[in-house]
């Protein structure tokens, strides 16, 4: 009967929880209003109600209603009542529709609020024109804003840098949606002096810049003196280039056999613009064979500005010009420059060198004899890495010899350096390997190679990681004369530690002293020496004694009465391959 009443009871139980399962609703979303918006963001409002059952909801939103982009899920509890929500919406366009929705989900089912649309809010539009009425101290700032439908409010930056550093008095600009001109005047700038300025626009949603516009302030004139031309055994055309910086200006070329020059042209107008304008003159009766200087001079009422000196040779001996180095590796480059041979028939070369001196120079070259600059080059070899060089090109005919100017350049650094903490460490002894990989690479390999003797074959040792700036190290302990290689990116460099036996002296009582000498190999049968040092500074040897078979000896010298100082030296020619001679630290005794 009992049993029969658990079963009754167990069926009743599932009849209530299939009709409870039944019941089970979709929770419902409503979507409600944006709350705040900017140009990238907005802030949308809705509510949800699970209606009984663990629910999580979230918001849909796109630029229409096929949605595409969702904020992470939320939980909405279980409860059956609606629940206020709000979500972020980000990464959004300025001035730009989009669609949203609040979706509410749980294992009942999917309910989604109804389609909301949103504006995100514009930026204003600001444009920097070009400044006018520049002066020698002042200038009117222009440009174009659009407020975009926002109350906005402009000013301009300006000064000598990007840095911009001052700015115009703030003005509005309205609320409406075209383009308006705006202008500002400035005063109290420098003469001669560039300046950079840009518009600046703000509104709610935000500040837009417009791009940096330059201006310069009349000033004293710009002049660049150019290459002569049309060079023959007599005359030339000087040339140059002069800008007026808006104010009425004249020049006239300089020149000479040097750089008092003493000769000058008549003086021409150049106008009063602010372009850069090409000016020449033309010489003639100059003498053959002669390099002469000149520069153009240029003068209006701010100042005279006078060009850079150049120079140019008269036909007769080459004109050799030193160009830039090409190709250049660590151990190789190619010398570049052009020869004129100016009409006579013209050899050339190359020296080279480690100083001004040179001291090398490459095999000679014809380069004709027609007028007119040729290019030439040669490949060189044989150089060393991390070494500037100098170098000129030459020129030679009947005429005379031409000689460039002296130029520079600096090879290439080893891939990888190696050195050791000391050069000289005692057997035993620790000493720190470093070195730096050309790359300035961390976490490179750098692999590392020793050997014993000279001529003797590298083995590996290790490989080492590099650290900051492509710096590397190693702890190694030789136990005799070591020379250790570094392999990185094709190139290698090596250090050599050489090592001293280790030698102690230690005081037994009654007057005897025992020595050890330690190494990688026996030193039976080796003579050792104690030694007294002197007032002078010098040691003597007091007492010699040949090592056992535990590289021991024991000394029982006959010291003078007083206090000496003692120690015990092992030469090199004991010591054999691969060290160097071996002392102890030196011991004070008393008799």
């Amino acid at each position: 009967m009992r049993t029969l009443s658990l079963l009754l009871l167990c069926l009743c139980a599932a009849l209530v929880g299939a009709g409870a399962a039944a019941a089970a609703t979709a929770p419902t979303a409503s979507t409600g209003p944006v709350t705040a918006i900017a140009p990238t963001t907005a802030t949308v409002s809705g509510s949800v109600n699970p209606q009984g059952t663990a629910t999580t909801w979230y918001v849909e939103y796109g630029t229409s209603t096929s949605y595409g982009t969702k904020t992470s899920s939320v939980s909405a509890g279980s409860g059956t009542t609606s629940t206020a929500v709000t979500a972020s919406l980000a990464s959004l366009k300025p001035a730009t529709t989009y669609h949203y929705r609040f979706v509410a989900t749980s294992t009942a089912g999917t309910g989604h609020g109804a389609d909301g649309i949103l504006t995100t809010s514009s930026l204003p539009a600001a444009v920097t024109g070009a400044a006018s009425a520049v002066t020698t101290t002042s200038a009117t700032l222009n440009g174009t804003v659009d407020p975009s439908g926002r109350p906005t409010t402009w000013y301009f930056e300006y000064g000598t840098s990007t840095n911009y550093g001052t700015k115009t008095p703030v003005k509005d600009a309205g609320s409406g949606t075209g383009t308006t001109a705006v202008s500002a005047a400035v005063t109290g700038l420098t003469v001669g002096r560039t300046y950079h300025v840009r518009l600046v626009a703000t509104n709610d949603a935000g500040t837009s810049r417009g791009s940096d516009q330059t201006f310069l302030t009349a000033a004293a004139p710009t002049v660049t003196t150019k290459a002569a031309s049309s060079v023959k055994d007599t005359t030339v055309t000087l040339n140059g280039s002069v800008n007026p910086n808006g104010q009425a200006t004249t020049v006239y070329f300089e020149y000479g056999t040097s750089t008092g020059y003493g000769t000058k042209t008549p003086a021409a107008s150049a106008g009063s613009g602010t372009a850069t304008k090409n000016v020449s003159a033309g010489l003639s009766g100059l003498i053959g064979g002669a390099t002469y200087h000149f520069r153009l001079v240029a003068t209006n009422v701010t100042g005279t500005i006078t060009g850079a000196d150049l120079t140019f040779a008269t036909a007769g001996k080459p004109v050799a010009l030193t160009g830039a180095p090409s190709s250049v590796t660590g151990t190789s480059a190619t010398l570049t420059g052009t020869v004129d041979p100016d009409g006579h028939a013209t050899s050339w070369y190359f020296e080279y060198g480690s100083t001004g001196s040179y001291g090398a120079k490459t095999a000679s070259q014809d380069a004709g004899s027609s007028a007119g600059a040729k290019p030439v080059s040669v490949p060189i070899n044989g150089l060393s890495p991390g070494r500037t060089y100098h170098f000129r090109l030459v020129a030679s005919n009947s005429a005379g010899t031409g000689y460039g100017a002296d130029a520079t350049f600096a090879t290439a650094g080893p891939a990888v350096t190696i050195a050791a903490s000391s050069a000289t460490a005692i057997y035993g002894q620790r000493v720190t390997l470093h070195g730096t990989v050309s790359s300035k690479q961390a976490n490179a390999s750098v692999g590392l190679f020793s050997a014993t003797l000279p001529g003797s074959s590298f083995t590996s040792l290790t490989t080492a990681l590099t650290g900051a700036n492509g710096i590397w190290s190693l702890t190694v302990r030789p136990a005799i004369g070591k020379t250790y290689k570094a392999l990185y990116g094709g190139g290698s460099a090596v250090t050599t530690v050489s090592v001293r036996p280790a030698v102690s002296l230690v005081a037994l009582g009654h007057g005897r002293f025992s020595t050890h000498v330690a190494g990688v190999r026996s030193f039976a049968g080796k003579i050792v020496q104690l030694q007294r040092h002197r007032l002078n500074g010098s040691w003597v040897t007091i007492s010699r004694n040949r090592l056992n078979s535990r590289s021991t000896a024991v000394f029982h010298p006959n010291l003078l009465r007083g206090r000496s100082q003692l120690r015990v030296a092992f030469s090199v020619s004991q010591a054999g391959a691969g060290y160097l001679a071996g002392y102890s630290a030196w011991l004070a005794v008393r008799r």
